[in-house]
């Protein structure tokens, strides 16, 4: 049966600007996206949402610096889940014991249902039932439903992170996004949009940027955001690097950009060489970004970023390996009709599995399903158990 009008509650990080973190984008983009439930999503005081369809519940209260103490987290949750009148709940949380402690007692108090869509890819899934809650636990790739699976997890699901696809920009706009970034006219753009720290794939891209050069003139952009004092450190590493290699001019170092999507529209491939995905969403949203510009996509072979590969999106070459890195760049640049298929091949993936349009009638659908059988699904089993 279809619903029409149920309340939704997203339990979340704060869902507001700055939006530089992957699990909010989802909450953002997924809530905008309904059609015939109304979504509630978390902001702290103070904030609007731009969007009327998305009431905001200021339950983070004021804005405090730094990160959120535990306790005032869990605080939040119990204290949602008594007082706001809403007919399901999805929380969007890594697994974490404590929370879903607190979210399936006030559920089941409530016999509310509860969907749990797991965030970020766990280092490790023995004992993880415990930090999972819901009846359904939507995983974001196949990889990290496989390895909840094989865990003894039970009632999971692949429901593919959503970005909204849009049409791209404009040739005649590009040279005034050159200009605006500093960025030679008439140079071929690679852009790295990952991390400086928690892994080394910004090193890798500047191991492979001498190598590229050596045998091609282009630009590199290291679009990367400084978070921390070791993020900095990283980036001032990789900067001397670049220029005892005497590259530097062929290289711009940006940190916050009012648009990511201007960078992608002026780049010809993406690489994303992550060996590691700590404290990350395991599909970045980036990433799809980037491919739904068209750009060619090379990845490392390190799931589950190889179901890009797999799909024909992407090329893979092994992490922590910038030979290799700078040999698949260089083939695509000696061969631009197959780094244009490869763009397209990645767009068209991006239409087809993670336009946030689908991934808004997934959830519908599931929404439906478990409201429908709620009177069972909350005298059953929970936590994936």
């Amino acid at each position: 049966m279809a619903h029409h009008g149920q309340r939704v509650l997203y339990l979340s990080g704060p869902v507001e600007p700055p939006w530089t973190r992957s699990d909010k984008n989802l909450v953002r983009a997924v809530a905008s996206h309904l059609e015939r439930y109304r979504p509630q999503v978390l902001t702290h005081e103070g904030v609007v949402s731009g969007d009327a369809r998305v009431e905001t519940i200021p339950a983070w209260g004021p804005r405090i610096g730094g990160h959120t103490p535990l306790g005032r987290r869990i605080g939040l949750f119990s204290r949602l889940m008594d007082a706001q009148k809403v007919d399901l709940v999805h929380l969007f949380w890594p697994a974490d014991a404590l929370v879903a402690t607190v979210v399936r007692a006030a559920a089941r108090l409530r016999s509310l249902p509860v969907v749990h869509t797991l965030v970020r890819a766990p280092r490790m899934t023995v004992g993880i039932r415990y930090g999972l809650v819901g009846q359904r636990i939507a995983c974001l790739t196949q990889e990290t439903q496989q390895r909840l699976t094989a865990e003894g997890v039970q009632h999971t699901l692949w429901v593919p992170p959503g970005i909204e696809v849009r049409q791209p920009i404009p040739a005649g706009e590009k040279a005034a996004i050159r200009r605006k970034y500093r960025i030679p006219l008439d140079k071929t753009v690679i852009i790295y949009t990952g991390d400086y720290a928690h892994c080394f794939a910004a090193r890798s891209v500047a191991a492979a940027m001498p190598r590229v050069l050596r045998q091609t003139d282009v630009h590199f952009v290291m679009a990367c955001r400084i978070r921390s004092e070791e993020d900095a450190r990283e980036e001032s590493r990789i900067k001397e690097a670049v220029t005892a290699d005497g590259i530097a001019a062929h290289v711009t170092f940006l940190n916050e950009v009012g648009s990511l999507r201007e960078l992608f529209a002026i780049s010809t491939i993406q690489v994303f060489p992550a060996d590691s995905f700590h404290e990350k969403m395991d599909l970045p949203m980036v990433l799809l970004e980037g491919m739904a510009e068209n750009l060619a996509t090379v990845v490392a072979t390190k799931a589950p970023l190889t179901e890009l590969v797999q799909a024909g999106a992407a090329l893979g070459v092994p992490p922590l390996d910038p030979v290799a890195l700078a040999a698949a760049v260089v083939e695509l640049l000696r061969v631009p009709d197959k780094c244009k298929r490869l763009g397209e091949a990645g767009r068209a993936l991006v239409e087809e599995r993670y336009d946030v349009r689908w991934t808004a009638r997934r959830y519908e659908t599931l929404y439906d399903e478990l409201l429908d059988a709620t009177p069972h699904a909350n005298s059953g089993s929970w936590g994936g158990q």
